[in-house]
């Protein structure tokens, strides 16, 4: 049995530039487009125009403590007046 003689292979050249490898420059590629209904960073939102916005200072802060532990000894004073009052009801 006898087979066909072998043509040797052709030499392949390589693609002047492959589109794949193609190094791009960062300056050269275009920015993204945003969608229409997506905020521009630094613009304000529209609720954000209209809601007061919170100060960041020592005086709000003051005023938040006083506010939060006023609320803590009111609920202090009611629940022990409340247990006081059951035991002195159930004693008479």
């Amino acid at each position: 049995m006898t087979s066909a003689p072998r043509r040797p292979a052709l030499p392949t050249t390589a693609p002047a530039q492959d589109r794949r490898h193609q190094a791009v420059p960062v300056y050269a590629q275009r920015a993204p487009t945003l969608l229409p209904d997506e905020a521009v960073p630094g613009e304000i939102e529209e609720w954000e125009a209209v809601t007061a916005v919170r100060l960041n200072t020592a005086f709000v802060h003051a005023a938040r403590f006083l506010n939060a532990s006023g609320d803590v000894l009111a609920a202090v004073v009611l629940i022990g007046g409340g247990m006081g009052l059951i035991g002195l009801a159930t004693h008479l």
